[in-house]
């Protein structure tokens, strides 16, 4: 190889030291890094446009210049909706902060990964994903994506969202397990596992029914598929199809209910080697498709089921997704910083598809990556950092060293429980899910957090 992840962050650093940037953020504290960073690399001081300070450390004044919208919701959706919704009718306050600190008009805008091209008070974002994307959200389309891709895959329905379709359709597809159901973008794109209920028996459905008929018009019902919930993220260049390593998501169910919690990713499991390779396969076929048939670029999550019987994809998300950040940290690849290139269209040339694909595999299975978090109700005002010990499965807070960490902090919502796994400390072939829980477990006995027994979604 000719070249390292140095390499391509410097390709990075070169598009973006020379702009005052505007970052777009729901939660202000995660992006104190990059705030750093732009320090580090020579860019004019950044102004951070967030919705609430989130869980960690604020970027001094020093550092950037910060406006917080003080959005609220009752959801993790909820909260991003909000936020995205606030950044599109700016109060004019904010406006004139802004012009404030951009005189001459010459900033850029950083959207959140989630967004879509948007302009602040009139300044244009970089390298955000064009709105005609937005429509492959819609899960009631992934069906038509898989078999234009040639990707194997179960039958689903797609039936109006009325009670007597959706349990018609959930007895015939039923293969002993039960069924799940997705539903459409009616109220815009949905993620976070909120627009999804496991229908355990179809006579028995009036929560799942009641929810879908108040929020969407359709909804897509297939078979529930016992394995490990997985995805696997690819990056489109005009000639290629990068497709990286698996990625376990760590997706709960809490006794009694019908919903599914998403708690995040890690890269400690591994599938079986043929597994893995239809996985990265089917990131292959699917990254053409969608270059070919919508002029896509960039990265794209396909989340799917590891079953007995081979993997079978669920959903697609046209955009970075979480695993991608775990992969990244890994590697030192800056990957976002990639995808954001080619989107925009620039410095393509100097990217080489293969050794990225290369750095990024090898570093992602040298070096492993564990990481969880829920939302609670509860309102949080300040962040607490906790060290804990992982062995033999069991989560013990220390007073310092340890390998990992636990914090609860400020979120939309009212609070955030996260997990940190120190990189490495958690071997190849480890499942995630039962640590994430025992970490979980833990915060509730120090702090009271609330969130009680988890089950997991999908047992192998």
């Amino acid at each position: 190889m000719a070249h390292d992840a140095a390499h391509y962050q410097g390709l990075v650093d070169a598009a973006m030291a020379p702009h005052r940037w505007i970052v777009c953020t729901d939660v202000a504290a995660p992006f104190t890094t990059l705030v750093n960073h732009l320090a580090e690399i020579g860019a004019p001081r950044p102004l951070v446009l967030a919705g609430t300070p989130g869980t960690g450390t604020l970027p001094t004044r020093d550092a950037a210049e910060l406006i917080l919208l003080g959005t609220t919701a009752d959801t993790m959706l909820g909260g991003i909706r909000a936020y995205h919704a606030a950044l599109r009718h700016l109060p004019e306050w904010v406006i004139d902060r802004i012009a404030s600190w951009d005189p001459d008009r010459t900033a850029r805008v950083l959207a959140t990964f989630l967004d879509t091209e948007i302009e602040i008070a009139g300044r244009r974002s970089w390298g955000a994903r064009p709105e005609a994307w937005l429509r492959l959200e819609d899960k009631l389309g992934n069906d038509a994506v898989w078999e234009a891709a040639g990707v194997p895959h179960v039958d689903s329905e797609v039936v109006p969202a009325a009670s007597s379709e959706l349990v018609a359709a959930a007895r015939r597809l039923d293969r002993g397990h039960g069924t799940v159901w997705a539903g459409d973008d009616r109220e815009g794109w949905n993620g976070g596992a909120e627009y999804l209920r496991i229908v355990a028996d179809p006579g028995d459905a009036q929560e799942a029914v009641r929810f879908f008929t108040a929020h969407c018009h359709h909804v897509r019902v297939m078979p529930f598929l016992p394995g490990v919930a997985c995805s696997i993220h690819g990056m489109v260049f005009p000639d290629v199809v990068v497709a990286f390593r698996p990625v376990e998501m760590i997706v709960f169910r809490t006794p009694g209910s019908n919903r599914f919690t998403y708690a995040g990713v890690g890269t400690t499991w591994d599938p079986a080697p043929a597994v893995r390779e239809e996985m990265r396969s089917a990131a292959r076929r699917v990254g053409a498709h969608l270059r070919d048939a919508f002029e896509y670029r960039g990265t794209f999550t396909m989340d799917g089921i590891a079953t007995p019987e081979g993997w079978r994809p669920t959903e697609l998300n046209p955009r970075f997704g979480a695993g991608l950040g775990a992969i990244g940290r890994s590697s030192g690849m800056p990957l976002l910083g990639i995808t954001r290139m080619l989107i925009a269209g620039e410095a393509v040339g100097g990217l080489d598809p293969a050794e990225i694909e290369q750095v990024s595999l090898e570093a992602g299975d040298r070096v492993r990556q564990l990481g969880g978090q829920m939302m609670i109700t509860t309102r949080v005002s300040a962040t607490r950092d906790q060290r804990i010990e992982l062995a033999d499965g069991a989560i013990t807070p220390v007073p310092e060293g340890g390998n990992g960490l636990l914090q609860l902090g400020p979120a939309t919502m009212g609070g955030l429980v996260r997990l940190a796994m120190d990189p490495g400390a958690v071997p190849g072939g480890t499942h995630g899910a039962p640590i994430v829980r025992a970490a979980l477990a833990a915060a509730d006995a120090l702090w009271g957090t609330g969130i009680g027994p988890l089950i997991p979604a999908t047992p192998a």
